[in-house]
């Protein structure tokens, strides 16, 4: 093969993989321009919402799920900046409005302690701030890691509080176990099935029998026994619940996004000395 044609080969390669390279990036690119399209009405949503705007916002996301597919889904994409932006937007819309937390499923039962639920969509929303903001990755890893701890805390003061609301649950005939909170993963619907239903339609309770165990599960998977024969235990609770709302409510309100671009200003030094600050009463 003689070196005009091996030249000839190369040229006409570079030119293949050249047009391959900008038809890929005109297609990316087309593909980010229908996903912002699609996007775009849920920034026309902010702050608390009425119950008719969300009424519409829970429309809008229904018909914005139906064009995400299983089949289509992954052509669907955005820049990681832009995802990020859209997430803590998302996410701090559901903070100012729990409504939304089951939407799609209906709305939320009576009664619902929506209360964990709105610091928890705070811990989320300083998470995706954390990620976009442009911070080196050992100030970004000490953030998260005091977020992370916050949503630890958080769920297992809501799973205390929901122990504590099983051994204070009645005891009579077809109880059922309180509604389940935020953090529950798993618990038994009732409890007390040993009641003998009498010929006069009363219930008696078995001479001797017990109560029972009751077993729940935490969203990270821990497992708790609560023993409704055992006597009331009179520990309390690991943290005080108002005070940890408190906590994650200041943090949310001080990480704004003027904070974080304030924090990239700042040198090592005086960066690390901020966080410890900032984090040093939580």
């Amino acid at each position: 093969m003689n070196k005009k044609r091996i030249l000839s080969i190369s040229v006409l390669g570079i030119v293949f993989l050249c047009a391959g390279f900008f038809y890929w990036h005109t297609q990316r690119q087309a593909n980010y321009a229908k996903t912002r399209e699609i996007f775009a009405p849920i920034y026309e949503y902010s702050g608390r919402l009425t119950p008719e705007e969300q009424k519409r916002f829970s429309e809008l996301i229904d018909s914005i799920m139906g064009e995400f597919k299983p089949s289509g889904a992954r052509k669907y994409r955005l820049p990681k900046r832009e995802r990020l932006q859209l997430e803590v937007h998302n996410i701090t819309l559901r903070r100012n409005n729990p409504e939304l937390l089951l939407m799609g499923y209906g709305s939320l039962p009576a009664g619902t302690d929506v209360e964990p639920y709105i610091r928890y969509f705070s811990i989320l929303a300083l998470i995706a701030k954390t990620q976009l903001a442009d911070l080196p990755t050992d100030s970004k890893r000490t953030i998260l890691s005091h977020l992370e701890t916050f949503e630890q805390r958080l769920t297992k003061n809501s799973v205390e509080i929901y122990l504590q609301e099983i051994k204070n649950t009645p005891f009579r005939p077809n109880q059922k176990l309180p509604r389940i909170r935020f953090g529950v993963a798993n618990a038994p619907t009732g409890f007390g099935g040993q009641w003998i239903f009498e010929a006069d339609g009363s219930f008696t309770w078995p001479e001797g029998a017990k109560r029972g165990v009751v077993q729940i599960t935490d969203s990270y998977g821990n497992e708790y026994a609560v023993d409704l024969d055992a006597p009331a235990d009179t520990a309390g609770m690991t943290e005080d619940t108002t005070e940890l709302y408190a906590k994650i409510d200041r943090l949310f309100n001080l990480l704004t996004e003027a904070e974080f671009r304030k924090l990239s200003t700042l040198s090592k030094v005086d960066r690390s000395a901020e966080l410890e600050k900032l984090f040093r009463s939580e």
